[in-house]
């Protein structure tokens, strides 16, 4: 079976829609670029008139908001729920670097901070923070957008498509025979001579979603040095390993989004945090060794390298234990990953 795809700049980092039916690409990209431009517009931080900023700069006060961005915040609300907080897309102020603004949710004389602030009104249409909270709903949107892109585009096209926004895959519809190859890696753009970043190349058989979180592409300078952007928001620190990368498969691009960032936040037990959930994942060291957990496929650590094929069926993506940080929960959904060769 032929397929077709098309790749542009997006973000800050290249986009790629595929589809089964090569006749169809024109009909999913042009579906794709209308949720991207609709997130965009709904959830960019780096937009004077997005929803987002006007929400952030009201200082507490509800402002009237769409219904895509009730959805991108519900998912974040949910994310940060089902990760004890472990994900929370809040900042302490506007316009501050992640790095320094995060801290963790709960209350604090009878008033809530943090993920716990927010005020989500989907019946009145209104969303508020309170002074001194931002909402950042970068990593979240750029994965509800791959989702609902995906979702949408394979409807439209009437085929299946794959939809990559800077590194977070969705897939939607029927899979090639061979599968969708893709390449996990720290970072999902190549060198300036072509070459493909160090990483994994994997097939995907089925829908889902799979995302990476890395610590070795996006810094921020700060007076006291450089740090990464991923923040602890139980400890307002930006976390510093052991892991450099999280690649993770679920049954959605938000709930592997989730499930990375919250391995990477997680830190040494991360690897055990994931499994405990049945959820594939590729873990790289801050030294560079790798570790896989549940059904991700085993590889040599070089483009298309052959290894042990894996294939299985994510469960019902459940609460933890009442004393462990609980994973996102999601439809049960197949996700089936080989590795290349």
């Amino acid at each position: 079976m032929s397929t077709a795809q098309q790749s542009f700049p997006l973000w800050g980092g290249t986009a790629t829609v595929a589809t089964v039916e090569p006749a169809r690409l024109a009909l999913a990209r042009a579906t794709v670029d209308r949720v991207v431009a609709a997130v965009d517009v709904a959830c960019s931080s780096y937009r004077d008139d997005s929803e987002l900023a006007r929400v952030n700069a009201a200082a507490g006060h509800a402002v009237p908001v769409g219904g895509l961005f009730v959805q991108v915040v519900r998912a974040a609300i949910r994310a940060a729920e089902l990760t004890n907080g472990m994900v929370d897309p809040t900042a302490t102020r506007p316009g501050e670097p992640r790095a320094t603004g995060r801290r963790r949710s709960g209350t604090r004389g009878g008033r809530a901070y943090g993920w716990r602030s927010i005020n989500l009104s989907p019946a009145a249409g209104t969303a508020s923070v309170p002074k001194g909270v931002a909402l950042d709903l970068g990593a979240i949107g750029k994965a509800f957008a791959a989702d609902t892109a995906a979702r949408l585009a394979a409807g439209a096209a009437e085929c299946g498509v794959l939809v990559a926004l800077a590194g977070d895959i969705a897939v939607a519809g029927e899979v090639p025979a061979d599968g969708w190859p893709v390449r996990v890696a720290d970072d999902h753009r190549t060198g300036p001579n072509g070459e493909l970043p160090p990483g994994q190349d994997i097939t995907l058989r089925a829908p889902g979603g799979l995302a990476t979180s890395s610590l070795a592409v996006r810094t921020i300078e700060l007076p006291s040095g450089t740090v990464t952007h991923i923040v602890d928001p139980r400890s307002g620190m930006p976390v510093r390993g052991p892991w450099r990368t999280a690649s993770v498969a679920a049954g959605t691009c938000v709930d592997a989004n989730t499930a990375s960032t919250a391995a990477i936040v997680c830190g040494p037990g991360a690897a055990a945090w994931l499994a405990e959930r049945g959820l594939p994942a590729r873990l790289v060291h801050v030294e560079g060794w790798v570790t896989t957990v549940a059904d991700w496929p085993a590889a040599a650590d070089v483009p298309g390298a052959a290894g042990m094929p894996a294939g299985a069926e994510i469960p019902t993506i459940t609460d933890g234990p009442a004393d462990r940080e609980p994973a996102p929960s999601a439809p049960r959904a197949r996700i089936r990953m080989e590795a290349a060769g």
